[in-house]
């Protein structure tokens, strides 16, 4: 797929074949995956998910982009658009390695991917999280995102955020 667009630190691909290692390496990592619904996955789970991430955006005209940065194009992550597959709708979904954490990416990935939601008309986006996930929390309401919904067991629920539409 020839679309890529740039933040000012990243260049951002919809997923492929060719980032295959890298996206294994993302989720079989305790401290992505570990936080991440799926959890840490197999590469052969990891196939199955990139089969997923691929078809959606053959179906649907949207899906995950591999974050890449503009400087030395290393993997540093996911970030784009998913059908949620609890029924939720468009979610927004980001995962950035340990070692860029805290550095802003996840951020600007999100941005990104939210910018692209806009110029392709996609709404409403959610957002779900684990309740221990405060960084991706502060990240969700420093975007505008707002509360909707906690659902499970104590040290296991996930709380869903919804972006208001806002006009033009």
């Amino acid at each position: 797929m020839s679309l890529q667009f740039a933040t000012p630190r990243l260049f951002l691909t919809p997923i492929d074949e060719a980032d295959f290692a890298d996206l294994a390496a993302l989720n079989a990592d305790p401290e992505v995956g570990g936080r991440l619904k799926h959890g840490v996955l197999t590469e052969a789970q990891t196939r199955a998910q990139l089969d997923g991430y691929r078809a959606i955006w053959v179906e649907r005209g949207f899906g995950l982009f591999a974050l890449r940065l503009r400087e030395t194009r290393a993997f540093v992550g996911i970030a784009g658009l998913w059908d949620h597959d609890g029924g939720l709708g468009t979610a927004l979904r980001y995962a950035v390695v340990p070692e860029h954490r805290g550095t802003g990416l996840a951020r600007e990935a999100a941005m990104g991917a939210l910018d692209f939601a806009k110029r392709q008309n996609i709404h409403p986006i959610i957002a779900a999280t684990r309740e221990s996930n405060i960084a991706s929390q502060r990240i969700l309401t420093d975007l505008g995102f707002a509360l909707r919904d906690i659902s499970g067991e104590p040290g296991h629920r996930v709380m869903v955020f919804e972006l208001p539409e806002r006009s033009s």
